[in-house]
C-alpha cells in the first residue's frame, strides 16, 4: 500500500514482534556503529573493532540470559520462512536491512535464533543416541555426541566457514562508490547466514536422514543413491541460502560466487554415482554412521 504524508508504512512481517521489543532494547544498546566489526583477518577473524571494543559481544552474550527481552514468536517465524520456498527464504534477510535502518547492524541482536538451534542439536543428539548405540548410550557419551554436534560441526563450522565467506566479500565483492559510507560484512552476521543456512540443512541431514535410517544404511545401489543424493541436497541448501545472504547486503557484488560450491557438491554426487553404477558403492550416510557411532 502506497504511503502518504500521515500514513506510516508496515513493516515486513516478523519486524513487528522487533518494533515491540525496541522499548526495552536500550538496557543493551549495539556498540557504536553496529557491531563494529570494520574488517577481517585470515579465516574470518575480525582486524580492527570499533571504539566499543567488543562491547558487541558482551552485549549479545549478555541477552542469552535475559529471556524476557529474547523475541522467540519472531524467531520462529523465520524458522518457518526458512523452510518455505526462496522468496519465503528472503523475508529472512529483509530484517536484516530493517535492523541495519533501526540499529545500524546487520546482524541479529537476540540469541533466540541461536539458542533453539542448539536446543534442536541437543533432542537430535538425544534421538540420534538413543537409534544408534542403544544400551551403550551413557551420560558421558551423550555429552560428548552433543559436544560434537555443537561445538564441531555448528560453533566451528560457522567460525570457519562464515570467516571464509565474509573473508571474500570483504576483499573482494565490495562496491566501493564515492556516494556513500564504506561497510564491510560483520562477522556475526556472517555468523547468522551460517545459522540460517545449517538449519535448512540440519532438516535433511538431521531429521529427515534419521527417519530414512533403516533404508539408507543398506548395502545397495538405491540405498546409496538416496544417502548421497540427501547429503547433496542438504549441502546445496546451505550455500544457497547463504548466497540469499549476502545477495541481501546492497554494498555487495557477485554474489552468485557463493553458488559455485554447489556445482562442486552436485559434481562429487555425479562422481559417486558412477562409481556406485561400476559396483563401488560410497554410502555417505554410512560414512557418517561409522564416524559418530563405530557402525
Amino acid at each position: 500500500m502506497a504511503s502518504g504524508p500521515g500514513m506510516v508504512q508496515a513493516p515486513p512481517a516478523g519486524q513487528g514482534h522487533a518494533r515491540r521489543r525496541m522499548a526495552s532494547d536500550h538496557a543493551y544498546p549495539p556498540a557504536s556503529g553496529g557491531y563494529g566489526v570494520s574488517g577481517f583477518g585470515p579465516m574470518g577473524v575480525s582486524s580492527s573493532l570499533d571504539d566499543g571494543g567488543g562491547q558487541w559481544l558482551t552485549n549479545y552474550l549478555r541477552r542469552i540470559w535475559a529471556w524476557e527481552q529474547m523475541d522467540f514468536e519472531s524467531c520462529f517465524d523465520q524458522i518457518v520462512s526458512l523452510i518455505g520456498p526462496p522468496q519465503s527464504m528472503a523475508k529472512v534477510y529483509k530484517l536484516a536491512n530493517y535492523r541495519k535502518k533501526t540499529k545500524n547492524q546487520w546482524a541479529r541482536d537476540d540469541p533466540a535464533f541461536a539458542l533453539v538451534e542448539i536446543g534442536f542439536l541437543l533432542v537430535s543428539a538425544l534421538g540420534w543416541g538413543i537409534a544408534c548405540i542403544h544400551t551403550k548410550l551413557t551420560v558421558a557419551r551423550f555429552i560428548l555426541l552433543f559436544a560434537n554436534e555443537l561445538i564441531g560441526y555448528w560453533f566451528l563450522g560457522g567460525i570457519v566457514i562464515g570467516g571464509i565467506c565474509a573473508t571474500v566479500a570483504n576483499r573482494f565483492l565490495i562496491e566501493h562508490s564515492v556516494h556513500s559510507v564504506a561497510q564491510t560484512v560483520e562477522w556475526l552476521y556472517a555468523f547468522d547466514i551460517h545459522c540460517n543456512g545449517f538449519l535448512v540443512s540440519f532438516l535433511f541431514t538431521h531429521v529427515l536422514q534419521f527417519f530414512l535410517l533403516p533404508i539408507l544404511l543398506g548395502d545397495g545401489f538405491v540405498p546409496t543413491l538416496l544417502a548421497n543424493l540427501l547429503w547433496t541436497a542438504a549441502i546445496s541448501s546451505y550455500f544457497f541460502v547463504t548466497h540469499l545472504g549476502y545477495r541481501a547486503l546492497p554494498f555487495l557484488r557477485h554474489t552468485e560466487y557463493y553458488l559455485y560450491p554447489i556445482a562442486g557438491v552436485w559434481l562429487i554426487f555425479v562422481v559417486l554415482l558412477l562409481f556406485a553404477i561400476m559396483g563401488y558403492r560410497i554410502n555417505v550416510t554410512r560414512v557418517m554412521a561409522a564416524f559418530y557411532f563405530g557402525h
